[in-house]
């Protein structure tokens, strides 16, 4: 009796140690799942990572700069990478600054700089582009007004013929008789196909009218 009792115990002990056994090479499920990350997975994700914020640090550096091109009245002229954003005085200071013969009245150093743009620093006594765009202008409409002061002999009424100097009523009719009956004049010298109209006459008027 007492060795069955033994012989009891032993299986039991025996028993227990295959139980923990098998428990620890977790050929038991007891329903809870594990996801284990290999030690290669967890180095490519984190090279995948640093590399993404490395590329996304260099995509922002990048945008953040612009290159513009300084010439004129600088101390060094070149092409300078600023900040977006930047304004004119700050691309000239990383030049050197500007030279004793800028004019500070013909260029806006507030102005925001633009990629891939060229900024002229104008000289004491020149023109800026914009002022001589501007002297065209104005020249043109100078002659525009000059022009429109001027008598148009292809559209003018016989009142406004007969206020030329030595043109009447007979020789302004004879000029719209004329242009009715050949068009247009192509230019004021062509007025002297008029009868009455000779070289003296046409010198007296030729700067009063116009064909336009």
């Amino acid at each position: 009796m007492k060795l069955n009792i033994r012989n009891f115990i032993i299986f039991l002990i025996v028993l227990g140690i295959v139980f923990i056994g098998i428990i620890s090479s977790g050929k038991i499920n007891f329903g809870k799942t594990i996801y284990v990350v290999s030690p290669n997975e967890n180095i490519e994700e984190s090279v995948s990572e640093e590399y993404s914020a490395d590329n996304e640090k260099m995509e922002i550096d990048e945008n953040s700069k612009i290159a513009v091109y300084i010439s004129g009245e600088v101390k060094t002229c070149g092409v300078v990478n600023v900040n977006v954003g930047d304004r004119l005085i700050d691309a000239v200071d990383k030049l050197g600054g500007l030279t004793e013969n800028a004019d500070l009245n013909k260029v806006n150093l507030a102005i925001k700089l633009e990629d891939g743009c060229h900024y002229i620093i104008p000289k004491k006594g020149e023109f800026t582009q914009e002022q001589e765009r501007n002297k065209f202008i104005n020249t043109n409409r100078n002659n525009d007004s000059i022009n429109s002061a001027k008598i148009n002999i292809n559209t003018a009424t016989l009142n406004e013929l007969n206020t030329l100097p030595g043109i009447g009523n007979v020789i302004s009719s004879r000029i719209i008789a004329y242009r009715k009956q050949n068009g247009n004049f192509n230019s004021i010298s062509d007025i002297k196909n008029v009868s009455g109209i000779g070289d003296k006459k046409f010198e007296a008027i030729k700067d009063l009218i116009t064909v336009n």
